[in-house]
C-alpha cells in the first residue's frame, strides 16, 4: 500500500448515511420481492468503508450480526479499529487492504455496500466490485453501490475539469484546495451576465463553494479519477455479472411526481414493464446527479412494482401529525409533517395507525402491530382492511412522506430513572467533538457546552440530582477555561428544562435502554 494514498494524507470526514442502513435497504428489497436478511441476523460487507463509522452504529445495534469493512487507507482503519477496541465491538472487523488483492470468504454476504467508491476508482476495480457481489452475495442477498450520475453531471463535470487545469501543477493538499477555492470564486466573478453559461454555472459554483468541508472538495471533486455514468451505462456492467436492478435506496426520488405532470402518465406507464427504463427517462427529464443503486442476483427476479402485501411485515416511522380541526364532514383527516407535505385519508385505521405511529416517533413501530391495534378501535373492519392500509402505506413511502424499515435499530423513547446515552456519542463527545452520532443513524450537533456536559453525564449511573450536580461542574470548568463571557445555564435553569432536554436526546435517538 502507498503511503502517498490520497486518503492517508488527507481525511475524509467521517460520516453516516440513513439511507444506506440495512433496515432501510432490506425494507425496500422486501417491498420488491427479494428476501434479503434482517438486519438482526445477518453478514453485511462494506467495500471503502473509510473509518467504518457507519459499520460502528450497526454493530453497536445489531449484536448477533457480523459486520466486515475494507478500505486502502491504513490511517482510517487505524482510527476505525481503535473506536472499534473503546466500544467493545467483537462482532467489527475493519480491514487496510486492495480490493483487488482481498479475500472475502466463503461465508456469504447478506448486505454489500461500496458508497463513494464507484466513480473514484479505475475500471478494473468496477470489474472486481461488480464481481465480488456476484461471488459473496447470498442467493437473497443486496448491494448498494452509487455514484455520480449523468445527464445531470455533465454541468459539474466541466467545473471538475477546470478545477484539475487550474491545480495541476501544485500537489500539496492544503494548497491545492485553497487554490481551488479562489479559482471558484475567480470564475464566478469573470462570468459574462446574463448568459446561460453565467446562469448554469453560477449555480454550480455556488453549490460547490458550500461544502462546508474542504477536504469533501479535495477527494470528490479534484479527484484524479471521477466517472459519471448514466443508469443504463452502470446496469449493463451490472448485467455482465449477473446482476439485476431493485431499486434506489433513496426511494422518493424514483417517484414520477418528481417530474412534469406532462410526462408522469408515460413515466407510469413505462414503470409498469421495465422499472430501469423509467429511471433512465426519468434522470433525462430531471437532470439527476447522484444514484444510491440497489443490485441482487438476477435469480432472485425482484419486481419492478411495489408488494403492498410485504409491507405488513416491515416497520413504519412517521412524524406526520394530524392537521388541527380533525375530520370533515366526509370523515378526511389530513396529516402533515412538521417541515412540509403531507397527505389526506377517510380511513379510520389508517388514521389511528399515524396516530399511534408519531407517539413513538422516531423509533419504527411494526405494521401488523398498528394495524390490529387501530382495527381493534373500530366498530367493524373488512377483511381487506389490512391489503388498503399497506397500499396507503406504499404510496406514502412512495413519495418519501413515511419511512420504512425491515426490523430498524431499537433506541429508548425515554429516559428513565437513570438515563444511558449511546456509547459512541458519549465517547465521541468525551474526545471533544462537535459532531455525535445517534443510533438512528443521524449526525446530532453537539457544539453548546451544555449539550454535550449533558451527553457525558448520562452513563447509566446518574439520576436526575447526580445529572445535574455533574453538568453544573463541568460548566464551571468550561467557564474557567474559556476566556469567552458566555453566558451558560446554571443548576436552577438546568433543573428546570433537565426532562425537555433528556427527551430531545431520546427523539435524537440518543439514549440506549438499559442491559437486561
Amino acid at each position: 500500500m502507498s503511503n502517498d494514498f490520497a486518503y492517508d494524507k488527507v481525511r475524509y470526514p467521517a460520516q453516516v448515511y440513513p439511507k444506506l442502513h440495512p433496515a432501510r435497504l432490506g425494507a425496500i428489497a422486501r417491498l420488491h420481492g427479494v428476501p434479503v436478511a434482517s438486519p438482526r441476523s445477518c453478514r453485511l460487507l462494506e467495500v471503502g468503508c473509510g473509518d467504518g463509522l457507519g459499520l460502528i452504529t450497526l454493530a453497536m445495534a445489531y449484536p448477533q450480526s457480523s459486520f466486515i469493512g475494507v478500505d486502502l487507507s491504513n490511517a482510517a482503519i487505524e482510527r476505525g479499529n481503535a473506536q472499534r477496541d473503546a466500544l467493545g465491538l467483537d462482532n467489527l472487523t475493519l480491514l487496510a487492504a486492495d480490493l483487488l488483492e482481498w479475500d472475502p470468504g466463503d461465508r456469504p454476504y447478506d448486505y454489500v455496500i461500496a458508497h463513494g467508491f464507484y466513480s473514484w476508482v479505475p475500471q478494473v476495480v468496477r470489474e472486481r466490485l461488480l464481481a465480488l457481489c456476484n461471488q459473496a452475495m447470498a442467493p437473497g442477498g443486496i448491494a448498494c453501490i452509487s455514484y455520480n450520475a449523468l445527464p445531470g453531471c455533465h454541468m459539474r463535470r466541466m467545473l471538475w475539469e477546470m478545477l484539475k487545469f487550474h491545480t495541476g501543477g501544485i500537489h500539496e493538499p492544503a494548497a491545492r484546495i485553497a487554490a481551488a477555492q479562489e479559482f471558484l470564486q475567480l470564475l464566478k466573478s469573470g462570468l459574462p451576465e446574463g448568459s446561460l453559461y453565467a446562469t448554469t454555472m453560477t449555480g454550480e459554483i455556488d453549490e460547490l463553494s458550500g461544502r462546508l468541508d474542504p477536504n469533501v472538495l479535495f477527494h470528490d471533486d479534484l479527484a484524479e479519477i471521477n466517472d459519471p455514468f448514466t443508469l443504463d451505462q452502470f446496469l449493463k456492467h451490472a448485467h455482465a455479472h449477473d446482476l439485476g436492478f431493485v431499486a434506489e435506496a433513496n426511494y422518493h426520488e424514483m417517484s414520477t411526481r418528481t417530474a412534469h405532470e406532462r410526462v408522469r402518465p408515460l413515466l407510469d406507464d413505462i414503470a409498469s414493464d421495465d422499472l430501469a427504463t423509467k429511471e433512465q427517462y426519468l434522470d433525462f427529464f430531471t437532470g439527476r446527479r447522484f444514484r444510491q443503486t440497489i443490485l441482487c442476483r438476477k435469480s432472485a427476479m425482484p419486481s419492478a412494482t411495489q408488494q403492498a402485501s410485504a409491507i405488513a411485515s416491515l416497520q413504519l416511522a412517521s412524524a406526520l401529525q394530524p392537521d388541527e380541526g380533525g375530520a370533515d364532514e366526509a370523515g378526511r383527516v389530513r396529516f402533515s409533517l412538521p417541515t412540509a407535505g403531507g397527505v389526506v385519508t377517510d380511513n379510520p385505521v389508517v388514521q389511528a395507525m399515524l396516530r399511534d405511529c408519531v407517539q413513538a416517533y422516531p423509533s419504527p413501530q411494526p405494521v401488523r402491530e398498528l394495524f390490529d391495534l387501530a382495527s381493534g378501535q373500530q366498530d367493524s373492519v373488512n377483511d381487506d382492511a389490512l391489503e388498503r392500509a399497506c397500499q396507503f402505506i406504499g404510496r406514502a413511502f412512495a413519495v418519501g412522506i413515511v419511512e420504512l424499515h425491515c426490523d430498524g435499530p431499537a433506541f429508548a423513547n425515554e429516559a428513565g430513572a437513570l438515563p444511558l446515552a449511546s456509547p459512541l456519542a458519549r465517547l465521541q463527545a468525551a474526545r471533544g467533538e462537535n459532531r455525535v452520532t445517534s443510533l438512528r443513524p443521524s449526525t446530532v450537533d453537539m457544539e453548546d457546552p451544555a449539550t454535550r456536559a449533558l451527553l457525558l453525564a448520562l452513563d447509566g449511573t446518574r439520576d436526575r440530582q447526580a445529572i445535574v450536580a455533574f453538568v453544573t461542574d463541568a460548566l464551571a470548568q468550561e467557564r474557567t477555561v474559556d476566556a469567552e463571557d458566555r453566558d451558560l445555564p446554571g443548576a436552577d435553569e438546568l433543573e428546570r428544562h433537565l426532562e425537555y432536554n433528556l427527551l430531545k436526546m431520546a427523539k435524537l435517538g440518543l439514549l440506549v435502554d438499559r442491559p437486561g
